[in-house]
């Protein structure tokens, strides 16, 4: 991946290029709202053959199969280095007690004589999971997504990620869904992949709630099953990513460059930016 990091020097701009330079993207829907609408009523009507053929038609191949079965995904993960293999260790272990410690408690209090009051959280099942697949394998949202639904107690798992040229997900994807525990994986991307979790299909189950970021075809469609009482939950719609880092001579360029390329791998529309004092800086930063 190449990312471009000019560099501006702020006191050279005038009013309308700093307003320029802070705007978010501005996107015209282009009649996505109907578009995703009409997807998400073609796989609800005709589920796994729609899930095919929509697959055909955005994504430009035809995957062996709609499911990923076990032996795939646990030679994925044989197959995965030794670097990437620890780096997904590590950040297992740091992910998992950051959510144990905010693991939310059941509680029971007598608020009056006689008047019993709980709070419970019970486990939802089956949750899907989405994961991109587009500009990059986002392993990190495998994990920051399965392993809180584990600890969270969730029996079933489902993960869905749209195939590459090949027809398949990515092989970082499928190790680190079989890493993390994930119970089933489902080669499909896009609102399609939305509607099939949200309302089921022949070979994809039902979800009580879905969970992940994805393009702007996958957050309307997230929006849509939302509100329809026959869909599912969402977690929240994912919106462009943003970053501003503040920085002086004394930080480390590394450390500031990874901040920036965490958020602009997610997609062009991504603002990624360093504000600093040190011209030095933004240009190691860039390097």
């Amino acid at each position: 991946m190449t990312i471009d990091l000019p560099i501006i020097h702020w006191h050279n701009c005038d009013a309308a290029e700093r307003s320029r330079l802070l705007a978010r993207p501005a996107f015209d829907d282009g009649g996505r709202p109907a578009a995703v609408a009409a997807i998400v009523d073609r796989v609800r009507r005709d589920g796994d053959r729609a899930l095919a053929d929509l697959t055909a038609e955005f994504d430009g191949c035809t995957p062996a199969a709609l499911e990923v079965d076990t032996a795939e995904l646990e030679a994925a993960l044989e197959a995965t280095g030794p670097v990437l293999r620890e780096a997904m260790a590590d950040a297992a272990d740091r992910i998992r007690a950051f959510h144990a410690a905010d693991r939310p408690q059941a509680a029971r209090v007598e608020t009056a004589p006689g008047l019993v009051c709980e709070v419970r959280y019970p486990p939802l099942s089956p949750v899907g999971l989405y994961i991109p697949g587009g500009s990059a394998p986002l392993v990190s949202t495998v994990m920051m997504l399965a392993i809180p639904a584990a600890l969270a107690g969730c029996e079933e798992i489902v993960l869905v990620s749209p195939p590459g040229p090949d027809g398949r997900i990515a092989p970082e994807i499928q190790a680190a869904a079989r890493f993390c525990g994930v119970t089933r994986v489902f080669c499909v991307g896009g609102a399609q992949a939305i509607a099939a979790l949200a309302y089921g299909t022949e070979t994809v189950p039902r979800c009580a709630k879905i969970f992940g970021p994805g393009n702007a075809w996958v957050t309307e469609a997230k929006q849509q099953v939302a509100q329809d009482p026959a869909g599912a939950a969402i977690d929240m719609p994912a919106g462009p990513s943003e970053v501003l880092v503040i920085a002086d001579g004394g930080a480390d360029p590394v450390f500031i460059a990874w901040d920036l390329l965490s958020q602009a791998e997610h997609g062009p529309d991504s603002q990624s930016i360093l504000l600093t004092d040190d011209a030095a800086l933004a240009e190691r930063v860039a390097a």
